[in-house]
């Protein structure tokens, strides 16, 4: 279910003139990391493999393979398809996103944060290897889509940007992951402050042989809460607001909170063998691209 878009905070646009630069940046970067080029190659010769069996169509994105365009098709209805071949050895990736309300919260909106990680290692992903599948659980039908190609980058930033703010079953996101079969890479972007939620799909995933890392853009207030004034706690679903006043005690136990939190996270990740990553999340208008960087190297892990 949509929460109603009257009682959510706002989010800045995401991916402005100045991220698109910083983003071409990180990619040209990626491409030159340690065994980045080796990985490319051999993800070129597996599009360009003309072995594989022939299991569709999707319309010509551009960057893709000419060789690979069906020109019957193209006699028939005037428009340029691509053939899908179906390939053994075919690398792939899956980012798993967290629409949920919570990451509207915080200053920078974490949701914006995970937005634009999402955006460099999607890039990442479309210049390395064949494709991406980006899950989106609560999304409707743009809860699973496919993107291929280094030219498909301009349809992956509209469909993160499109994506709706809602809430799903935990049930619903293991479902998704798993229905097309084990993927070989997930990378999987959320606050994860239900660790009891987590827990079933990363085990489900160690278990299927699936390579996991968590990625959680980590805010200034995660690590050290505000000791003075006041919070500010509103119920995204209803808009109702409740105002209470922050003493030592109020933010000794919230710190003692977020840091027992904290642990649970890095349990349950190191039970299922996998990283997890906590980026912390530079401002709105920070591009410098020193403070991404980290993503790139993360994102090879």
């Amino acid at each position: 279910m949509t929460t109603p878009a009257r009682a959510l905070p706002k989010v800045p646009a995401p991916f402005p003139p100045e991220f698109m630069a910083l983003l071409h940046t990180l990619l040209a970067r990626g491409a030159r990391t340690t065994g980045a080029r080796e990985e490319q190659e051999r993800a070129r010769r597996t599009v360009l493999s003309q072995s594989g069996t022939f299991v569709g169509h999707r319309p010509y994105v551009r960057g893709d393979d000419l060789r690979q365009l069906d020109w019957a098709a193209y006699a028939r209805s005037g428009e340029l398809f691509t053939k899908q071949l179906e390939e053994p050895d075919r690398r792939t990736a899956t980012l798993l996103l967290d629409l949920s309300p919570r990451l509207l919260v915080g200053d920078p909106p974490r949701r914006l944060a995970m937005l634009r990680l999402a955006a460099i290692v999607g890039g990442l992903v479309l210049t390395r290897l064949d494709g991406l599948t980006v899950v989106a659980p609560g999304a409707g039908t743009q809860r699973v889509v496919n993107f291929f190609g280094a030219g498909a980058l301009p349809l992956l930033l509209r469909h993160l940007e499109a994506l709706p703010i809602t809430t799903s079953p935990p049930t619903e996101l293991l479902e998704l992951v798993l229905a097309r079969g084990v993927p070989p890479r997930v990378h999987w972007i959320s606050d994860f402050a239900q660790p009891k939620a987590i827990e079933r799909p990363l085990a489900a995933l160690r278990r299927a042989g699936a390579k996991v890392t968590g990625w959680l853009p980590a805010l200034a207030t995660d690590r050290e809460p505000p000791r003075s004034g006041y919070l500010r706690l509103a119920d995204p679903a209803t808009g109702d607001e409740l105002v209470v006043p922050i003493d030592a005690s109020f933010a000794a136990a919230v710190a003692e909170q977020l840091a027992l939190l904290a642990r649970q996270q890095l349990h349950l990740f190191a039970q299922a063998g996998a990283p997890l990553v906590r980026w912390p999340a530079p401002a709105r208008d920070d591009f410098r691209p020193a403070a991404w960087l980290p993503i790139v190297a993360g994102s090879a892990r």
